[in-house]
């Protein structure tokens, strides 16, 4: 289980994040709906330490940190237990696709080559990459080179799996086989997961727990019937028409 307390965070004289509080249940998908500026992926990056809140607490499974007052090996045992899906791809160049999701399992875990090729060929074939192990980024589309991405992020095994608008870069004709696949490692790997995006229709059909933020704060949170079906609050109305059309129509 995730527990993070009291996330702020200021750029300036600007509050981008005004105390966030959330739970993840170990397991479950969280997506993290939005419009954009209203803090959502200030706040994922705050868990990685990519940004350094000005306050907050995180507990995850057993392990607790201050999010501003983190030590250098508090920060690294973090990382070591998350991974990251980020808006662009950030593949090595210069690896096939195979060699980029071996990477980390030979320089951080220490894994044999071997024991490495296997596990990597096993989460590309989770992400619908099986085929392609000797592909270069450049040699790939979009979509492809982002499910590389989170083959290398399920690779490590980590206790929770951050994503950060993993489609938003994505061709609209590529955006299905990338949800498609976290779509699979949602219900395959019961990873835990916590999901920044705009894709009304994955949170719908994926998401445990859907929490709706503006202006830095969480302004409702629920399942997604409860949001997405039913939202209480105008500003979360507002959104869905903006993405949905008549949000009324979209009942689950």
């Amino acid at each position: 289980m995730i527990e993070i307390q009291n996330v702020r965070k200021s750029f300036g004289d600007r509050e981008i994040l005004k105390g966030i509080d959330m739970t993840v249940p170990t397991g479950s998908v969280t997506v993290i709906l939005g419009p954009s500026g209203s803090g959502k992926t200030t706040f994922l990056r705050t868990l990685n330490f990519l940004e350094k809140a000005d306050a907050g607490q995180m507990t995850l499974n057993d392990i607790t940190v201050d999010l501003h007052k983190a030590s250098k090996k508090e920060i690294l045992n973090i990382r070591r237990h998350t991974s990251m899906v980020f808006q662009m791809y950030n593949l090595f160049s210069n690896m096939t696709a195979l060699e980029n999701v071996m990477e980390g399992l030979v320089t951080v875990k220490q894994m044999k080559q071997s024991e490495a090729r296997a596990k990597a060929e096993q989460c590309l074939e989770a992400v619908g990459m099986e085929g392609f192990e000797a592909y270069y980024p450049v040699q790939l589309s979009g979509g492809q080179q982002q499910r590389v991405g989170i083959a290398r992020a399920i690779a490590m095994d980590p206790a929770v799996i951050l994503f950060d608008e993993p489609t938003s870069a994505l061709e609209p004709e590529l955006v299905g086989e990338v949800l498609g696949a976290i779509k699979n490692i949602a219900r395959e790997m019961h990873v835990t997961m916590i999901v920044v995006t705009h894709e009304i229709a994955f949170a719908k059909e994926v998401a445990d727990q859907v929490i709706f933020m503006e202006q830095g704060v969480i302004v409702e949170q629920g399942t997604a019937k409860e949001v997405i079906s039913n939202p209480r609050e105008d500003w979360t109305r507002q959104f869905l028409n903006r993405y949905l059309g008549q949000w009324e129509d979209y009942v689950i």
